[in-house]
């Protein structure tokens, strides 16, 4: 069934439930209240006859202006023997005992449907009232009034007719706002239904308009949120394969330039193409493209190890100072080649909660790429404490870096100056990614500030042992 019709059967259901609850219901309050009415006028009768002390030729009269109202009245004395309309000693109720102890107790009785008039006799269906006399605290019998109950069953009848047209008129307006509201579900329902089949279908530029008045706008901005988060995912995706092919390019590209170096050279040496002279420069060139090799593939590994966990920290705190000044001693000649100025400013208690060999590892890459794009200029290395956190800064004059591409430096492979392929220090574009990665596993922050033309400045804020 689909769910159109079950909506429009569940919301029909409920109110044709409801409708014949609330019409018996109110149908028998009513009937009661119709009854209950009658059975009252017949006691203010009884009440207004007791109460006026009335002669017999009054009761007469009363008597006879009732049954021109379909009501019947009879007396009756102490011992149950009847003094109006007739007082013959053979004329008695047909109540029983427990009643007419009921009455001297001075209580009244209400009948209806009965099938007897006062004295027995089988007569059409009334409703009957015996209301009892008490003058002085003495109990001196009681008055019978009986009203016929086809005159009730006619009004019980009209009110029967008029509930059944206004519950009819009820039935068929709720089942046609019954028919608009599953109709409206099941139009949004549709419309989730065609927007997850445009998504099925890769196209994740779908929207559902939202109100936020009820679940179903819920479920529609949740329907939203994961459609943006599949158009993010593809172009992350994309993005992702983009830098894979790139990769696999970078990666020929930069082992495929050795490689050719390396077999001329072995040519040349094999074939006795290389003059003696120039033989031992030619191993030298084999040798350091070979350990450039060895650099790209062990970086490749030390990299994807980081990257899925497989390395170790052993963090402790140590006195950064030293290893800031082993880092300074280890560029400082490559420094002097490119006749840049290398120095640092570090206080002598600074103190660092790290692994000290990646401590070292992220500021010799760092600092190797500051003086990598700097010529003629100053390398500052600044470190600091603030509370439990170290906070180091790696600062050059050099050539900066375009803002568009800063968060693309911590790829794989990704060189800022595309001119700068090979070099005599083997750049192979993994430094900052494993700064990156490094950086991440120590669960610190590293952030990078730049201007083209003016310089790079790298900040790392590694967490103290509370903060982990």
């Amino acid at each position: 069934m689909k769910y159109f019709y079950q909506q429009l059967f569940g919301f029909v259901s409920v109110v044709l439930l409801t409708i014949a609850a609330c019409g018996i219901l109110f149908y028998n309050v009513m009937s009661n209240n119709v009854y209950t009415q009658r059975s009252q006028q017949l006691q203010s009768y009884a009440k207004g006859l007791i109460a006026t002390d009335m002669s017999d030729a009054d009761i007469y009269k009363l008597g006879t202006i009732l049954r021109e109202e379909n009501v019947s009245i009879a007396m009756f004395d102490e011992n149950n023997e009847m003094t109006y309309p007739s007082r013959s000693l053979d004329t008695n109720s047909a109540l029983t005992e427990d009643e007419l102890n009921h009455l001297k107790n001075g209580a009244a009785i209400n009948l209806k449907e009965v099938q007897m008039n006062f004295t027995g006799e089988a007569v059409d269906n009334l409703i009957t009232v015996y209301y009892p006399i008490i003058k002085n605290g003495q109990y001196k019998g009681y008055v019978a009034l009986a009203s016929p109950m086809s005159r009730i069953q006619t009004e019980v009848r009209e009110l029967r007719n008029s509930m059944f047209i206004a519950f009819g008129a009820a039935i068929i307006i709720g089942i046609m706002m019954s028919f608009v509201f599953a109709n409206y579900q099941t139009r949004r329902i549709n419309k989730l239904r065609k927007a997850t089949h445009k998504i099925s279908e890769g196209d994740f530029d779908v929207k559902l308009p939202v109100e936020s008045r009820d679940e179903f706008d819920d479920l529609m901005k949740d329907f939203n949120n994961m459609a943006r988060s599949l158009r993010e995912s593809e172009k992350e995706v994309e993005r992702q394969e983009n830098v894979r092919r790139q990769f696999m390019m970078d990666v020929a590209h930069e082992m495929r330039t050795p490689l050719t170096t390396m077999n001329g050279l072995l040519d040349g040496l094999k074939y006795n193409m290389v003059p003696e002279s120039r033989r031992g420069r030619s191993l030298e060139l084999i040798s350091s493209e070979t350990q450039r090799l060895i650099r790209l593939v062990n970086e490749n590994l030390d990299y994807e190890k980081i990257r899925s966990n497989q390395i170790v920290l052993v963090q402790h705190r140590f006195a950064g100072i030293g290893a800031i000044q082993t880092v300074v001693e280890q560029i400082r000649e490559l420094a002097k080649v490119k006749n840049n100025t290398l120095r640092y400013e570090c206080d002598k208690d600074f103190s660092v909660y790290a692994d000290y060999d990646r401590f070292v590892q992220i500021l010799v890459n760092i600092t190797k790429n500051a003086n990598q794009f700097t010529d003629n200029g100053e390398i500052l290395v600044k470190a600091w404490n603030e509370g439990k956190k170290a906070i180091v800064e790696i600062s050059d004059t050099g050539i900066g870096i375009d803002e568009r591409e800063i968060k693309e430096i911590w790829e794989r492979f990704y060189k800022a100056d595309v001119s700068r392929k090979s070099t005599k220090y083997g750049e192979s574009g993994l430094g900052l990614a494993i700064v990156k990665s490094l950086v991440d596993s120590h669960r610190g922050k590293i952030s990078v500030k730049s201007e083209v033309g003016k310089g790079t400045t790298f900040r790392v804020v590694f967490p103290g042992e509370s903060e982990l």
